[in-house]
């Protein structure tokens, strides 16, 4: 456990790396174990809680993969155009009943299954076809391009009966939501939705709806938070604007904490006399660590109150964001019982020129284009500022600066982050 007050000698005074924070604070993590069954449709966005096998092969039988003629290659000419009668037809959802005899084709369409005795499906662009359909006609040249299996979807090439189709910890996007009904799975057992609070504080914070008295804003934490949170997949409660006084911040944490997975807080964990949050979190629990070496970001707090992890975030918008998706983020994953993935990071062309004090990672809010030569050139916002909202509407992504870079050039490699890999896109 690292130290509740880091004012004190110097080591208890260092600053922790963001991986040193993030082993830290993922050792703490304990996935959720209840489970639930979700219909489809409600599926999105969820974790599922055990390994998915195949019920069945797909495609489940051999099919067209064209629109065309299904027949034999070899009653294809070499030496001369190729004609043979259409004796019926094979259309997905209603088979050619029979065997289809030699020197004879089958119209056929994408999806149909294979008609018995053909090994090949030549295109109708590549034929010649009379009126009525009656015949096709195959010249030589397309008769020599076409090869056995051509044009052919075989059983079980995609998916095979009873292998993995999704493992445990699979994050539920359209595309495997849609994968399961395709084995005719009408619902699927996720793990429960983390629970999670979330609070911003601060006397001068009020509603969007509410008249600013002198020195207030508009409050926008929070609708950036329950925006993230959900799209991640969590359950989301929110416990509104909390005033800078230790009693009535007290109790409302303390009952979010009995009732939630995660409490998630913004604003009030720097070192003003107002800052009440890191201390009311050590007076109902504990303090695992407070401030890293990251910029924006430097005054996130973890910690635990009973059984509810504790994210004590700044009160800067761009702090609140980037701390979130480089911090929180990874938590709230594990959390869930998500399988770990690295967020991607591009390696592009820097257009930009900046100077810094190495010590901190650092990441800059970012646009990429491309240049007349194709390569990918990133841009950064005309100001660093973390109080600087509209950034994150301008940005794409972020640059990230490690903590040994004293700054960058244009022409510089860099790394970028897109917000598209984070779940902010």
């Amino acid at each position: 456990m690292f130290p509740t007050d880091t004012r004190g000698d110097r080591d208890r005074d260092r600053l922790l790396t963001l991986a040193e924070a993030i082993a830290a604070a993922l050792d703490a993590v304990r996935p959720i174990r209840e489970t639930e069954t979700v219909p489809l449709l409600e599926a999105y966005g969820r974790v599922l809680a055990a390994d998915l096998s195949a019920r069945l092969d797909v495609p489940p039988h051999d099919n067209s993969a064209m629109d065309g003629f299904a027949l034999y290659q070899a009653d294809l000419q070499a030496d001369g155009p190729t004609r043979l009668p259409v004796v019926g037809q094979a259309l997905a959802g209603h088979p050619y009943a029979g065997v289809v005899p030699r020197g004879a084709a089958v119209r056929i369409t994408t999806g149909a299954v294979l008609p018995t005795g053909p090994d090949a499906v030549i295109m109708q662009e590549q034929c010649a076809i009379a009126p009525g359909e009656s015949e096709i006609v195959i010249e030589p040249q397309a008769a020599a391009r076409l090869k056995p299996g051509a044009n052919i979807r075989r059983r079980g090439e995609d998916v095979q009966a009873g292998t993995v189709l999704l493992p445990d910890g699979s994050r539920l996007r359209p595309q495997e939501v849609s994968l399961a009904a395709g084995q005719g799975i009408a619902a699927l057992t996720a793990r429960r939705r983390p629970r999670v609070a979330v609070a911003s504080t601060g006397d001068e914070l009020y509603e969007p709806d509410a008249e600013l008295p002198p020195g207030a804003i508009h409050e926008s934490n929070r609708y950036l938070l329950i925006g993230l949170l959900r799209r991640l997949g969590c359950a989301v409660s929110d416990l509104g604007i909390l005033r800078d006084r230790r009693d009535t911040m007290l109790p409302v944490l303390r009952d979010a904490a009995a009732a939630h997975d995660v409490l998630l807080t913004s604003g009030g964990v720097s070192v003003g006399t107002a800052d009440l949050v890191k201390d009311v979190i050590a007076e109902l629990g504990s303090v695992e660590f407070w401030r890293l070496a990251v910029k924006p970001g430097k005054p996130v707090t973890f910690g635990r109150i009973q059984d509810c992890l504790v994210l004590g975030l700044p009160g800067n918008p761009v702090s609140v964001m980037v701390s979130f998706l480089m911090f929180a983020r990874p938590l709230l994953l594990k959390l869930m019982g998500a399988r770990p993935v690295e967020p991607a990071r591009l390696r592009v062309q820097a257009d930009f020129q900046f100077r810094r004090k190495p010590g901190r990672r650092e990441w800059l809010r970012a646009r990429l284009r491309v240049d007349p030569d194709q390569a990918l050139l990133a841009s950064i916002y005309h100001t660093n500022s973390s109080g600087a909202l509209s950034s994150l509407c301008w940005a794409d992504g972020l640059i990230e600066l490690p903590e040994d870079c004293a700054g960058v050039v244009p022409g510089d490699a860099v790394d970028y982050l897109p917000f598209s890999g984070l779940g902010a896109e």
